[in-house]
C-alpha cells in the first residue's frame, strides 16, 4: 500500500527469474504476478518453463538455439491473460492495519474483568487517537511504544457476545472504523451434560464375560469446555478410580474394575459421575450412576431336606449377588452313575418354606446317604462367575427346629395421653 501510494500506481507486477541457460538448448523459467496495491490481493499470476527443444516441429524444423529469442518468446506466453483493467483504489483505506485484536479471557461470566490487546501498524502515517468500545462502555487504552495497545473491560451481565468495536483516527483526523475484529463471550450457565452406563453389573476377573463397564458422556448443549473429569468412588465415597482432561469429552470412559493403582477393587457397589467446567469456569456435575462389582462365583449348598418311602428330597440353596444365568445338578449312586439331572436358567427358585427349592429324587429310603451317594453342581451367574462341586456326598440337612413360645393373651391395658 505504502509503494502504491508512493508511486502512484493502483498495481504492482512482480516475479523472479528460476532458470535462465543458454547452449544449443536453451533453458527458461519464469513466474509472475500482479498485486492490488490497495489490499495486497493477487490480481493475476502465471508461471512458464521451456527449453529450445519445446518448440522442434516435423523433421527437427522450429528449434529455438538463441536465448534471447527463447526469453523473448517465454515472456510473450507468459504474459497472456494479463487483465486491462481494474477496479479503481478505495479511497477510504485507512493508512495503517490493525494486526491483533483479542480478549483475555475470550469468555468469562458477566461481571467479570477481561483484558483487551491491539496491535496497530502503521503505513503511511502516525496514529492520531484510537478508541475501543465493548457496547457503549468505552476501554481505557494504553500504550508504551505506540504499536502495544491495552486495557479492560467489565463483562456485560447478559448471556451473549459481544464484538469489539474501534475508533481511529489518523494524522490528518480522518476517523476510520473497525468492527467485529474481535468478540467477548459471557456465558453464565453451567455446562449441560449427561452420563449414560452400557452395563450396571460387572466381573473384572479377565474371562471375557462382563470384564468392564463403558460410561458415554453427552453434551446436551453445544458449548466448549475448558476442562471435564469422571470420579467413581465406593459405598463410602471414597475416590478409587478417577480420570480428567482438557477440551472436549472422549467418547466414551471405560472401567475394568481397578483403581488409580491399577489394582482390583473390592467387590461391591460404585458410583459414577462426570465433571465438566466451561470456559468461563461454570463447573457442573451429572447425577451418580450405580455400578455393582462381583467378581466372586455364587455360593450354594445341597441338602437332604426330606427322605420317605417314594424317594429322597433335596434342598438348594443359593446366595449371589447377581442373578444365577444358568446351573445343574447331577446325582451318582455309589458305583459313580448317573442317578438323577436337573438343570434350569435364571435364579434356582424358592418355595415359601424356608426359601429352598426341593428337588425329588426316586431313590430307596436313606439309600443316598448310607450307600454314598454323590452330587456334581454347576452354577453361573449372569455375569459369567463359575461354581464348580464335583461329587461331593450327599448330607441330610442340618437345619434344628426351634421353638417358639406362643405369645401371652393379649390383656387391656389404660394409656394416658398427656
Amino acid at each position: 500500500r505504502a509503494m502504491g501510494t508512493t508511486l502512484n500506481t493502483d498495481a504492482l507486477l512482480m516475479g523472479s527469474v528460476d532458470i535462465l541457460r543458454g547452449g544449443e538448448n536453451p533453458q527458461v523459467s519464469i513466474n509472475a504476478k500482479m498485486i492490488d496495491c490497495t489490499d495486497a490481493g493477487v490480481i493475476w499470476a502465471n508461471s512458464i518453463s521451456r527449453t529450445g527443444a519445446d518448440y522442434t516441429t516435423f523433421l527437427g524444423l522450429g528449434k529455438i538455439t538463441s536465448l534471447d529469442k527463447l526469453v523473448r518468446t517465454v515472456v510473450k506466453k507468459l504474459l497472456e491473460g494479463l487483465p486491462g483493467r481494474m477496479a479503481a483504489n478505495d479511497l477510504s483505506l485507512a493508512p495503517f492495519e490493525l494486526m491483533r485484536a483479542s480478549f483475555s479471557p475470550r469468555i468469562l461470566r458477566g461481571g467479570e474483568t477481561a483484558r483487551v490487546s491491539l496491535q496497530v501498524k502503521e503505513i503511511l502515517g502516525k496514529v492520531r487517537d484510537i478508541k475501543a468500545f465493548v457496547l457503549d462502555d468505552k476501554i481505557d487504552l494504553r500504550t508504551g511504544d505506540g504499536k502495544w495497545y491495552s486495557g479492560s473491560v467489565t463483562a456485560p451481565a447478559m448471556e451473549g457476545t459481544y464484538p469489539l468495536k474501534i475508533y481511529v483516527t489518523d494524522r490528518w483526523n480522518r476517523l476510520f472504523s473497525m468492527d467485529a475484529m474481535a468478540g467477548l463471550t459471557v456465558q453464565n450457565r453451567p455446562p449441560e451434560i449427561a452420563l449414560s452406563v452400557q452395563n450396571r453389573s460387572i466381573s473384572p476377573n479377565n474371562d471375557g464375560v462382563m470384564d468392564r463397564v463403558l460410561f458415554i458422556p453427552e453434551i446436551l448443549k453445544a458449548i466448549t469446555l475448558k476442562g471435564w473429569k469422571v470420579e467413581i468412588t465406593d459405598g463410602d465415597g471414597r475416590i478409587v478410580r478417577s480420570e480428567q482432561g482438557m477440551g472436549a469429552l472422549p467418547e466414551g470412559f471405560v472401567w475394568r474394575g481397578v483403581d488409580d493403582q491399577y489394582k482390583a477393587v473390592k467387590d461391591g457397589i460404585y458410583f459414577c459421575r462426570l465433571i465438566a467446567e466451561d470456559e468461563a469456569g461454570n463447573t457442573t456435575s451429572t447425577p451418580e450412576e450405580k455400578i455393582v462389582v462381583d467378581a466372586t462365583p455364587p455360593k450354594i449348598s445341597v441338602e437332604i431336606a426330606d427322605e420317605n418311602e417314594k424317594g429322597v428330597t433335596l434342598a438348594l440353596k443359593t446366595d449371589d449377588v447377581n442373578q444365577i444365568g444358568y446351573w445343574e445338578l447331577i446325582v451318582y449312586n455309589t458305583e459313580g452313575v448317573k442317578a438323577a439331572a436337573f438343570d434350569g436358567k435364571g435364579d434356582i427358585p424358592f418355595d415359601s418354606n424356608g426359601g429352598y427349592s426341593k428337588k425329588k429324587i426316586s431313590v430307596g429310603l436313606k439309600e443316598a446317604v448310607e450307600s454314598g451317594f454323590t452330587y456334581s453342581i454347576e452354577v453361573n451367574d449372569v455375569l459369567g462367575n463359575r461354581l464348580y462341586i464335583k461329587k461331593e456326598p450327599l448330607k441330610r440337612s442340618e437345619i434344628e427346629e426351634v421353638y417358639v413360645e406362643p405369645p401371652e393373651k393379649e390383656r387391656n391395658v389404660w394409656i394416658e395421653d398427656f
